[in-house]
This record gives C-alpha cells, sequence and structure tokens, in this order.
C-alpha cells in the first residue's frame, strides 16, 4: 500500500512537471494498471498561446467613414449666362458684380458617409448653411415687382454698400473616392448635387447723405427661386480642399428676372474632421 502511494505520488509529480513543459496539451492521461489511469489537466496557458493584441489585422481600425464635407467654406459668387459668360443682354446689365465683394461663406455642419468600397468609394450626405452675397458693381437700385426684378441706375446717392444676400439650407449627396484608407494621407475627390432650401433673402444699401452714414435693408423674396439645385466637386489633399459649385437652377425665378446662374468657387478654411 506504501508502495501503490509514493508510486502514485511520483507519477503525480512527474506528470505535473512534464505537463508544464507541454504547453499546448489540454490534458495528459497515465495508465497506471489495468482498468486504471491518471488524467492530469494542464490549466496554464503559455503566453504564446495567448490571444497576441499585436497579430489582430489592424485594417479594422481605420477610419471607415472619413469623408471631406464638414468645415467652414469660404468662396466667390458669380452670375454667369446660360452661355455660362458674364456678357449680359443690355437690359440686363444692371446685374453686373463685384466678385471682390461677392463672397460665400458655408457652414458644413454635418456629414455622413455610407462606404461602398471601405475607405476609398462611398457616399456622403449632410447638412449645411450657405451666406451668398451679390454685391452690384453699377450703382443701381433693385425694383422688385410680382411681375419681375430689375435694376435702375442711381446717380444719386453714391453707394458704398449695394449688395443682396441669400440664405440657403443645403444638402449634399457627394460621390467621393479616397487615394488612402488614413486621412492624413488621402487625396480625394467628390462629385455630386447640392439641395437647397432658401430661408432668408436681405437687400443692402449703405451711402452717405449730408455726413450721414444710412444703411437701408429690404427683406424680400426678390423673385429669387426658393428652391436650388447646384452641381458640386470638391477635390484635395488631407484637409485643403478646393470646391466649386454651379447652378443647375436659375438665380431668379422663371420669367421674372435676368436669366442666370450661381456660381460659386473657394476653399474649406477650416475643416472639422
Amino acid at each position: 500500500m506504501k508502495k501503490l502511494a509514493l508510486t502514485l505520488t511520483a507519477l503525480l509529480g512527474f506528470a505535473t512537471i512534464w505537463g508544464q513543459n507541454t504547453p499546448k496539451a489540454d490534458t495528459t492521461t497515465f495508465p497506471i494498471g489495468e482498468g486504471t489511469e491518471i488524467i492530469v489537466i494542464n490549466k496554464n496557458i503559455e503566453k504564446s498561446d495567448s490571444l497576441n493584441i499585436d497579430d489582430i489585422d489592424d485594417d479594422d481600425d481605420h477610419d471607415t467613414n472619413f469623408a471631406f464635407w464638414d468645415g467652414l467654406d469660404l468662396g466667390v459668387n458669380f452670375l454667369v449666362t446660360s452661355n455660362n459668360d458674364t456678357k449680359y443682354a443690355t437690359n440686363d446689365e444692371w446685374i453686373e458684380l463685384d466678385p471682390a465683394r461677392s463672397l460665400s461663406w458655408r457652414l458644413n455642419l454635418i456629414e455622413s458617409r455610407i462606404p461602398i468600397a471601405k475607405q476609398y468609394v462611398g457616399l456622403v450626405t449632410g447638412l449645411g448653411v450657405s451666406w451668398n452675397s451679390y454685391t452690384f458693381n453699377k450703382n443701381i437700385s433693385l425694383v422688385n415687382t410680382t411681375d419681375s426684378i430689375f435694376g435702375v441706375i442711381d446717380s444719386i446717392p453714391e453707394y458704398s454698400k449695394n449688395k443682396i444676400r441669400a440664405s440657403y439650407l443645403q444638402v449634399p449627396l457627394l460621390l467621393e473616392f479616397n487615394t488612402s484608407s488614413e486621412k492624413d494621407r488621402a487625396f480625394h475627390l467628390a462629385a455630386g448635387v447640392l439641395g437647397g432650401l432658401r430661408i432668408g433673402t436681405v437687400y443692402k444699401q449703405e451711402y452717405d447723405l449730408d455726413g450721414q452714414e444710412v444703411s437701408v435693408k429690404v427683406r424680400d423674396d426678390w423673385n429669387m427661386s426658393p428652391l436650388t439645385l447646384d452641381a458640386t466637386v470638391r477635390i484635395g489633399y488631407r484637409n485643403l480642399t478646393l470646391w466649386a459649385t454651379y447652378g443647375l437652377t436659375p438665380f431668379f425665378k422663371n420669367d421674372k428676372g435676368p436669366e442666370v446662374y450661381p456660381v460659386s468657387i473657394g476653399l474649406s478654411i477650416i475643416p472639422f474632421g
């Protein structure tokens, strides 16, 4: 009996040592006689057999949802004819703009991306607000009737500020291409459309009268199209983005003013992403 106990003890010790040196085995079996065996369960997991975080494919850590829409855009506005130029008909020359003072501010607040090919191709949408100023180059006053809008040349006073400003809610639908799975390395190109809803319009004039500055503001629809659709393209590298929009809908309602279309070009100056 003592011999059996000593034998079992020796075998157990040997099994424990042997099992520790054999990390890939979960159990070890030792027969010690007819119908009798000892089973040793190895609960130790070697470090080499444990899950190594570094072995996980880090491709899943890449941002599959990055886009280049949200941010603050600054641009310049133009009004072009259906022939894509700024040579207007004689009766419409009053609409000539001063581009240096016709600015577009666009605050793109929300973006959402639907991946098509991981980080490389996706559909982008979101929500933005734009404020577009159109400063007239000639010394004119706008006349707005139910039938049309037109400008009348003024000799007096001399306007220091003479512009119409319109603000819009805008929703983009863009197909975007990126050359890299990392945003800081990506060349990007996006093209699509911008749907717009005009939410405010004001006509503002400022001039000097007998040494006093006079400011006039008139809020009206000014026969401008309430809904807009623009083609747009955005191209850049990393967070530097150049953009352009071209109006697919006329600036004024049909037959309510000159047939001109808004065009804007600019730069994203404060990206949010």
